[in-house]
């Protein structure tokens, strides 16, 4: 059997385009940190190299389209989903992320927000037999040449058994939200070199007071969406971040009040918004780090 010259060539040819194909796909080494665009609530994907990781969902399937826009066709694999408390705009996408992604590990609360959503993303959760870890201040992770350190909660909230089959809906019943579930959000700051990023969750001023840091951050995600019980001008001024990002949407609340922009704009603080701005993307080597374009 003979193979002509011209069938060699366009075999050539298409290997070719395969392997520079993957190439312009495949992630660089930067860390990138992408505010998803997902309306009023919050979904931030932190990206390096191969490794990902999910900061809450937002409060539908939009978080989808991010995760499709910014993740490689070839990889269904999120290493971490973080989701800082179980209000609907924080959860309501990830039971469609769980169900497309295979998830390694998941940061929550031992606690109950008695909502559908939150039954069917635990139903998701066990179905799926993922790790579930609940964190409190001090906690240290350390994942894809970068780490996390949790600064909120104080203490672990709840009990690790509401991620377990075999609890049954008597003992559940005792893990449902008994204080207010902005309060108990899970307040991490992620850190790759000298780069520093503050994620905040929906927490109010009076949390912000007991978070034990003085440390500058570059990047700012601004609590609960521009709430003026949030981000008191003595915390902007303790951290000083060079950006805040406010993730937020179409709403009933006033989001973002003019009492939280007027503090920013009198710190000098440079804000985008992504009811505004759209997807909102940040990349760093360690070193510098800017506002991808």
């Amino acid at each position: 059997m003979r193979i002509s010259l011209k069938y060699l060539y366009g075999v050539f040819a298409l290997v070719i385009v395969l392997i520079f194909g993957a190439v312009l796909v495949y992630p660089d080494q930067d860390l990138h940190l992408i505010f998803c665009d997902v309306g009023q609530g919050d979904a931030i994907l932190i990206t390096k190299g191969t490794t990902q990781i999910l900061v809450d969902g937002g409060p539908n399937q939009k978080v989808l389209s991010c995760l499709a826009n910014n993740l490689p066709f070839w990889d269904k694999t999120i290493e971490m989903i973080i989701l800082t408390h179980p209000d609907n705009d924080h959860l309501g996408g990830l039971p469609d992320v769980i169900e497309r992604y295979n998830v390694t590990q998941l940061l929550s609360h031992g606690l109950i927000n008695d909502t559908a959503i939150f039954w069917t993303f635990r139903d998701r959760v066990l179905e799926k037999n993922i790790p579930v870890y609940s964190p409190k201040a001090e906690d240290k992770i350390q994942i894809g040449g970068f780490s996390l350190k949790i600064l909120s909660p104080q203490e672990k909230m709840g009990d690790e058994l509401v991620w377990k089959k075999e609890t049954d809906a008597q003992v559940l019943g005792s893990y449902i939200y008994s204080i207010e579930p902005n309060e108990a959000s899970i307040v991490t700051l992620l850190s790759y070199g000298d780069f520093d990023v503050l994620l905040l969750g929906d927490i109010s001023s009076q949390v912000e007071e007991v978070i034990n840091t003085d440390e500058k951050v570059e990047v700012l995600k601004i609590a609960h969406h521009g709430s003026k019980y949030s981000s008191s001008e003595e915390f902007l001024e303790r951290i000083a971040p060079d950006l805040a990002v406010i993730s937020v949407g179409k709403n009933s609340y006033g989001h973002p009040t003019e009492e939280v922009l007027e503090r920013l704009r009198n710190l000098g603080i440079q804000v985008l918004r992504t009811d505004l701005e759209g997807e909102i993307e940040i990349s760093s080597n360690g070193k510098e780090w800017g506002v991808e374009k």
